[in-house]
């Protein structure tokens, strides 16, 4: 899940990198997420196409800033910043 510091947990940080796997959900005329490979499930909030593909895998860095309330409400949301496909 990236560097962590001081013990914070990467869903309290204004910036954080997950690795997992992208899905489609059908949630309010379908979003993608990360269901990041500790379970958690991340909205991504504009991904690239290169992204939009259920069942790539991911490591995604994104930023959480102006992404704290998303219409998906799956859990935590990002704004990509970078991403490497795995």
């Amino acid at each position: 899940m990236g560097d962590v510091k001081n013990n914070e947990h990467p869903y309290t940080l204004p910036m954080a990198e997950f690795n997992g796997t992208i899905r489609k959900l059908g949630l309010e005329g379908g979003l993608w997420a990360l269901i990041t490979d500790d379970g958690a499930t991340v909205e991504l909030i504009d991904p690239p196409e290169e992204l939009k593909v259920a069942g790539r895998r991911a490591k995604v860095v994104g930023d959480r800033e102006g992404a704290e309330v998303s219409i998906g409400m799956v859990g935590d949301a990002v704004k990509i910043q970078s991403y490497e496909l795995l």
